[in-house]
């Protein structure tokens, strides 16, 4: 019987070749997206969740004093991990690590510098995080304070052999280390990636209170009082911190770990691995999920109409089954089986699209996405997905042809009136809906991006190259700026922290009110003139004015609004105590980029010593010459980095790249769900047409043009275009306008829009009427009619 089935399917795969084809794409295109969302939340959500007992574990912060702002910070001193670890019950173990992940750059072969992560840490650090060691002694990893801990990545990379104990890593700045233990591989979303981890022991600030540049995770035992434990690190710090400590020592506060990762700020994950692509926002995955969800609706909905509109032609060959005694169950499981192996079918099809867009939606969602076909879990969830896809799709269809009427059948009858048909029309309304609503999504999103791409920030950042400074070359930075000077090609030579947008932050005292973190911005004379910012009043740095550079600052329009300076030059203010004049004026500019508002500013000149960016004008002239004489200097003072700048027009548009990644998303989707809601148009009017075949016939005898039937045939499906459109479009400008208030400068909604909407679904639905429905019209009324 099995086989009768699958000989029966692979008969109508071959018999309706059109619509095995529509159908096959659809609910293909549909099953390889769910997948690939499916892969992308499954990654996600799984992040750091590879740790035994990961929600035992906790970032331990403390509440700062109302002169560091109030708020809760994991930044600590050393020396407090080790007394919570010796006077604070219901712990398993506790372990301090530097914060965040450092630079550093390992010798190879004695002339290459490569630079690599590296963690500081404590031999505990393993006992707290599950990181299992391939080779070594876990109890004596850092007894020696030059040894170095690395995984079985970099044992191969730097030595050729994963046992690499013993080998000797040379790094420039610090000088050799032994290695102590290889980690087995461990897995890519993981906030920590050890490749490189040195001893913490040997550092001078660990019997510090001043150095607050530490994390301590504490790892709980089962059903610990967190309250409890709170009140008792609070209590420690409060008993032994320094009259001038950055915390109260009144509250502390245990971050959950295993949520570090969706916490942007305060939870040591984004210091800890700084590659996070597209996560760290459950926004984007509640997007990619909704949007996969519509268009397997949509898919699915297609394959009913479908089978539906063929349900006809099969009348007669239910009416044999049942003369021939075939149950209704029996038809069930045929009809029903028969779609099962077709959504098997189209499983495959979907696998093989996921393979091949996988590499291209890694690069996307900025993350290693792949399929582990010996994971059992991921084949499971292939074949069960499969299924719920095939009985979704094959029990309405399957339960309508067995009902059919064996009499009815064979005598070529109708099996159904009109009206019970309706949910046809129903599922093509839906289908539409959706289609109008994500392309307003669409067309809001894309023109948001452009905006965004188009905007004036108030400078001029045309042939401007940012150019990073390693620490040896900003100490000599005077002489390093005076050889970019003397190329020719260079129309200007300025500091400032673009596009980064990196501050440094003061407090001013004017008029006896005091406004904090203001932030400041280092520079020289050239950096107005340079980037071509509009001076509202007063001047310039003047080089000839040694006053200039000692007490001397530059403000904008929102920080002199904020001071409430109505004439601000000439006004006198403290700076950090010292007191300064504002000698400049100048217009508010996004320095941060389109994705910022303005914010006060004030610009001031060097006051560090150091130069942490540096900014070229080049002429549009052998730009590429330029460039390559800019590298030649670069390699006399480092010899380690390469040359490394980017424009700052292309820089400024990089900073978008999460937007415009998630559009790119939203642009294919919507295209999916466009095309598979027309093919379901396709089906609804090849279903129309076959019904109304005869009736067309006559209508052409009794002198029907052509337009007037076209017209009868499309004015059903305009109404339902229409319809859809005044439902969906209030609703997308709702859901827009709510998504567009989370962003600045954003644009205005206006009627565009949804005209330029319900054009396009018109303008594609009549092609497909069209291209169905022309040929049944220009058929000979005869031989439609010669059989009656």
């Amino acid at each position: 019987m099995l086989k009768n089935y699958i000989t029966t399917t692979l008969r109508g795969i071959k018999r309706n070749k059109l619509f095995t084809l529509i159908n096959l794409t659809g609910l293909s295109v549909a099953m390889a997206c769910f997948i690939l969302v499916g892969l992308y939340v499954r990654y996600e959500l799984s992040y750091d969740q590879f740790h035994e007992d990961v929600e035992d574990i906790h970032l331990v912060k403390m509440k700062k004093t109302e002169r560091f702002g109030g708020s809760y910070d994991p930044f600590l001193p050393p020396m407090l991990g080790k007394l919570i670890k010796d006077g604070t019950p219901g712990l398993k173990e506790v372990t301090t690590t530097l914060a965040g992940a450092g630079g550093m750059y390992v010798v190879k072969n004695g002339t290459d510098y490569i630079r690599e992560n590296f963690y500081t840490i404590e031999n505990s650090f393993f006992n707290v995080f599950t990181f299992p060691i391939l080779y070594g002694d876990k109890s004596n990893l850092f007894d020696d304070p030059n040894s170095v801990v690395i995984s079985k990545e970099m044992a191969l990379k730097y030595f050729g052999v994963e046992n690499a104990i013993g080998e000797t890593l040379s790094v420039d700045g610090k000088g050799d280390f032994r290695v102590t233990a290889v980690l087995k591989d461990f897995p890519k979303n993981s906030q920590f990636q050890p490749h490189f981890s040195f001893s913490l022991n040997d550092m001078e600030s660990l019997d510090s209170w001043g150095y607050n540049t530490f994390f301590i995770y504490i790892k709980t035992l089962p059903n610990s009082d967190l309250t409890e434990i709170k009140q008792r690190i609070a209590t420690i710090y409060n008993s032994n911190k320094p009259e001038d400590a950055m915390y109260e020592g009144t509250e502390a506060e245990l971050g959950s770990f295993a949520n570090s990762y969706w916490q942007l700020s305060g939870s040591g994950a984004s210091l800890n691995n700084r590659d996070r692509g597209l996560g760290a926002n459950k926004d984007i995955i509640y997007l990619c999920s909704g949007l996969a969800i519509l268009l397997l609706f949509i898919a699915l909905a297609n394959y009913v109409n479908m089978a539906t509109a063929k349900a006809m032609e099969r009348a007669k060959e239910v009416g044999i089954r049942k003369v021939n005694g075939a149950t209704q169950n029996q038809l069930i499981k045929q009809f029903l089986g028969e779609t099962l192996f077709f959504a098997l079918l189209c499983l495959v099809v979907a696998v093989i699209m996921v393979e091949i867009l996988l590499p291209s939606v890694s690069q996307i969602m900025g993350i290693s996405l792949k399929m582990d076909y010996q994971d059992i879990t991921i084949l499971g969830y292939l074949v069960g997905y499969a299924l719920f896809c095939g009985l979704l799709a094959g029990i309405y269809p399957a339960v309508l042809l067995s009902r059919f009427n064996p009499v009815k059948a064979l005598k070529g009858q109708k099996q159904q009136g009109h009206s019970r048909f309706s949910h046809r029309s129903v599922l093509l309304f839906f289908q539409f809906t959706i289609s109008a609503f994500m392309i307003i999504v669409l067309l809001v999103a894309n023109k948001q991006i452009n905006h965004y791409i188009n905007f004036d920030l108030g400078f001029n950042k045309e042939r401007v190259v940012s150019i990073s400074m390693t620490k040896e070359m900003s100490e000599r930075h005077q002489v390093f700026l005076q050889e970019i000077k003397n190329i020719s090609g260079v129309e200007g030579v300025t500091m400032g922290p673009l596009p980064g947008g990196g501050f440094g932050f003061n407090t001013l005292e004017y008029e006896g009110k005091t406004f904090k973190n203001v932030p400041r911005v280092e520079t020289d004379e050239n950096f107005i003139t340079m980037l071509e910012i509009p001076l509202l009043a007063g001047r310039n740095f003047d080089p000839e004015i040694s006053s200039d550079f000692d007490n001397s600052i530059i403000i904008n329009e929102s920080l002199a609004q904020k001071l409430e300076m109505e004439d601000p030059i000439g006004a006198t203010l403290l700076f950090e105590g010292s007191t300064k004049r504002v000698i400049g004026l100048i217009k508010d500019f996004h320095i941060s980029g389109s994705l910022s508002t303005v914010r006060d500013l004030m610009l001031t000149p060097l006051i560090s010593g150091r130069v942490n960016n540096l900014l070229i004008k080049v002429n549009d002239h052998n730009m590429a010459s330029t460039l390559g004489q800019i590298d030649a200097i670069w390699d006399q003072f480092d010899y380690k980095d390469s040359y490394q700048y980017q424009f700052l027009d292309d820089a400024y548009e990089a900073k978008l790249s999460r937007l415009q990644n998630l559009t790119l998303i939203i642009n294919g989707v919507t295209t999916a769900i466009v095309i598979i809601s027309l093919f379901g148009l396709f089906s609804l009017v090849a279903f129309q047409t076959s019904q109304r075949i005869k009736e067309i016939g006559i209508r052409k005898v009794l002198g029907a043009s052509a337009n007037n039937i076209l017209i009868i045939l499309a004015k059903p499906y305009a109404w339902l275009i229409l319809l859809s459109s005044l439902v969906s479009i209030p609703l997308a400008y709702y859901f827009m306008g709510n998504a567009l208030n989370g962003y600045p400068n954003r644009i205005d909604l206006n009627a565009s829009f949804g005209v330029i909407t319900v054009i396009s679904i018109l303008c594609f639905s009549a092609l497909v009427l069209l291209s169905r429905a022309l040929s049944t019209i220009r058929t000979n009324p005869v031989e439609i009619l010669k059989d009656e």
